[in-house]
């Protein structure tokens, strides 16, 4: 671990220059104030550098602060942005919520139009029996290698206006398309395996390639039974809904499968639960499908659906209004794409007999009533 970054520039829009310099401002105001104190700097982190970068259009701007909270600075924010002239709006103070992953506070507010979070710049110590650290304040070398994958390791110092890779790999990585861990994989995995599937899905969301270690990783026994004990399925639940709604679901059932993740994230419920002929003759199948068939089922969809795009454009727009649009109804298809080596499966819940794949996502990935309804 180094605390001298790689570094290269970046192009800014109008308003996120003017959002830099008002900030660059802030700090020469706190410093005059404080003199005895350490001068701020001030770093936008993570997905904001990253997606610059390829050149995609961002709104995500995360404010990594070295030695000031983040509800502090947003406080120093509006008393300038007061005394400049500029409107001023409510902080919102996130409070820690680690099942969430919500692991430090944060406060968010608008500046000169746009949502803007701050949070300081942290470390992090994990115990082997949960995914909850503890936190502490760190350098910027700390919170890079702290992250998930080295391309959301990146920071863009508004001082300096330089993008600071101090993983040492994330501008590579970027550029040669491939997804690593910034430490030791199976460290990582073993101090949260949350991250095993935010790995699957910026590998999906950009069709980067996996890198060898982490692959490995990623298939060791002791990993899949973390991800079992330690996350929750909310959380679940998150990754597998960004990556049904992402830009290459197929790709992602695709990894799901390969390393062999399809029953810890698809969890069904205990085995005593489930219907038999002795409930009823709709209880035909005993044993679910091959899960490769969500594979070749997600690819049939996404063929019907992105193949032929006149037949979405062609239902009664109150069809689609019911389903959210046609977004959510491409996510709501592969959902059942995924889940489809389940179906004809049924589960006793409580007086009833209902579908495996209404458990699955109502209990074991935690969406939503109507996903577990229309899947």
């Amino acid at each position: 671990m180094t605390d001298a970054p790689s570094m290269t520039t970046l192009s800014l829009t109008p308003k996120e220059q003017e959002i830099c310099e008002l900030l660059v401002g802030v700090v020469e105001a706190i410093h005059t104030q404080q003199p005895e104190q350490p001068r701020l700097v001030l770093r936008i982190a993570g997905g904001w550098v990253r997606d610059k970068l390829l050149g995609l259009e961002s709104h995500d701007i995360d404010i990594a602060i070295d030695n000031m909270s983040g509800f502090d600075l947003a406080q120093h924010v509006n008393q300038y942005l007061s005394e400049h002239g500029y409107p001023v709006s409510t902080i919102a103070k996130i409070s820690q919520n680690p099942e969430r992953s919500k692991h430090l506070e944060t406060a968010t507010t608008s500046v000169l139009g746009l949502l803007v979070d701050f949070v300081n710049l942290r470390s992090e110590t994990y115990n082997s029996d949960s995914r909850i650290p503890q936190i502490e304040f760190g350098t910027p070398a700390d919170d890079a290698f702290r992250r998930d994958i080295t391309i959301n390791a990146l920071f863009y110092n508004i001082h300096t206006r330089q993008v600071e890779d101090f993983t040492g790999r994330g501008l590579a990585d970027l550029r040669d398309g491939i997804v690593r861990t910034p430490l030791e994989p199976f460290k990582t995995f073993t101090d949260d395996p949350l991250r095993v599937l935010r790995v699957l899905r910026f590998a999906s969301r950009f069709d980067y390639a996996i890198d060898e270690e982490t692959a490995e990783a990623i298939m060791r026994p002791e990993i899949k039974c973390d991800l079992d004990a330690k996350i929750s399925r909310e959380r679940v639940g998150v990754e597998l809904e960004k990556m049904a709604a992402g830009p290459h679901p197929l790709l992602s059932i695709q990894l799901i499968l390969r390393f062999g993740l399809y029953a810890s994230i698809f969890r069904t419920p205990p085995r005593s639960e489930w219907a038999s002929l002795e409930d009823g003759p709709q209880a035909a199948a005993t044993e679910p499908r091959d899960f490769a068939v969500a594979e070749s089922l997600a690819r049939n969809v996404l063929e019907l659906v992105d193949g032929a795009a006149s037949l979405l454009h062609s239902m009664p727009q109150e069809c689609l209004a019911i389903g959210g649009g046609e977004v959510a109804m491409r996510r709501s298809l592969m959902l059942a794409a995924f889940l489809y080596p389940y179906h004809g499966l049924l589960v006793r819940d409580k007086k009833k007999v209902v579908p495996m794949s209404y458990i699955v996502i109502r209990d074991g990935v935690k969406l939503s009533h109507l996903d577990a309804e229309t899947t």
